[in-house]
């Protein structure tokens, strides 16, 4: 059986490069940004048919970075290279999205944004090399919980935990880190060193126990939660949970490694990058005693060149339900998104 990769739509609108695409947790609309300073949202009349329903913008003066919807799909956040965090709302079920906070706090760049599982926390990050924290309030007010600045270098990425209130955060410095709040504070309870350069991208697997990480080193990491007392042996300080790296992948990707997306449906990894390639990599097991156990090894099963021309690739997000959970989407610096599907032939 072969495991392919096929382009079923292209999706033209953005008049610059597009930087991030995201799903609703439905999967129903898919929400992209960039250079052009917009967001725009775009919904299927069918596998191939795509339509442009909003265009977001007034609010940022620069480059739109990031984009996120919270939990429930009626809000995105939108990080701009103007410094400044964007809130957006749906007034009504089809209707509109309006501005309804603009998060000011980064000295400049902001480069990433993620909401919290609760969708009562949304994390930030910026090149000022620090992390925000910002509790969710009633009529649209956000207030700063912590700003966290123990990463020396620029802050590429945020990642909430997909159960917990955990944060993760990767950096130019070359490292993960791992947050978590204690009382009325937050600290960093992990850090994660291994890559030999700016880390860019970072996901967890469904459990929220493995996680992914994509590299201006050309790999891609798989990082293992190990928790006090393991039967593996692995040593944890202060009765915290500690993350070992339990595979690299080199040689795949030709350039930096730009975005990766784990799957919460199928557990598939999707990579991509500066060499306009799309990979597809899943985890390999085997059985022992009737009982499935890791082997932490991974495997390629599909690969696209040119994915978007001559240009780099610089996000891939799979779709996030069951319903069409072999789709995943893509942006590049070609100024489009495009819809890919993964088949067994």
């Amino acid at each position: 059986m072969t495991t392919r990769l096929y382009q079923i739509a292209e999706l033209k609108g953005h008049t610059d490069r597009v930087w991030s695409v995201a799903w609703s947790p439905t999967g129903n609309v898919l929400a992209s940004c960039g250079s052009d300073k917009t967001v725009r949202l775009w919904v299927s009349n069918s596998d191939t048919e795509w339509i442009c329903t909003n265009v977001l913008e007034g609010t940022h003066k620069r480059t739109i970075r990031n984009v996120a919807w919270n939990p429930d799909g009626r809000q995105l956040a939108t990080a701009s290279f103007d410094s400044l965090i964007g809130v957006w709302e749906q007034e009504e079920e089809g209707g509109d999205y309006e501005s309804v906070a603009t998060l000011e706090g980064h000295e400049n760049e902001a480069k990433s944004v993620s909401w919290a599982k609760s969708g009562t926390l949304l994390a930030t990050c910026g090149r000022d090399k620090s992390v925000w924290i910002w509790e969710v309030g009633t009529d649209n007010d956000f207030e700063c919980l912590s700003v966290l600045q123990e990463h020396t270098q620029d802050v590429k990425m945020v990642m909430w935990h997909p159960i917990k209130e955990i944060l993760a955060s990767a950096s130019y410095d070359d490292t993960i880190k791992i947050w978590k709040e204690d009382e009325d504070d937050w600290y960093c309870s992990d850090t994660l060193e291994g890559h030999e350069s700016t880390i860019w991208s970072i996901d967890f697997d469904k459990t929220g126990e493995y996680l992914v990480s994509g590299s201006d080193d050309k790999t891609l990491k798989f990082w293992r939660c190990y928790r006090p007392d393991n039967r593996e042996g692995i040593i944890t300080d202060r009765n915290e949970p500690k993350w070992k790296c339990i595979c690299t992948m080199s040689g795949y990707h030709q350039r930096c490694i730009y975005s990766v997306s784990w799957s919460k449906v199928h557990g598939r990894i999707a990579s991509c990058g500066g060499d306009n390639t799309v990979r597809i990599f899943e985890q390999e097991e085997s059985t022992v005693s009737g009982s499935t156990i890791d082997t932490t090894n991974f495997s390629m099963i599909a690969s696209v060149t040119s994915a978007h021309g001559v240009v780099d690739v610089n996000c891939v997000q799979w779709y996030p339900t069951e319903k069409h959970s072999n789709w995943l989407a893509t942006a590049g610096d070609d100024g489009i998104v495009r819809i890919w599907q993964l088949t067994e032939e």
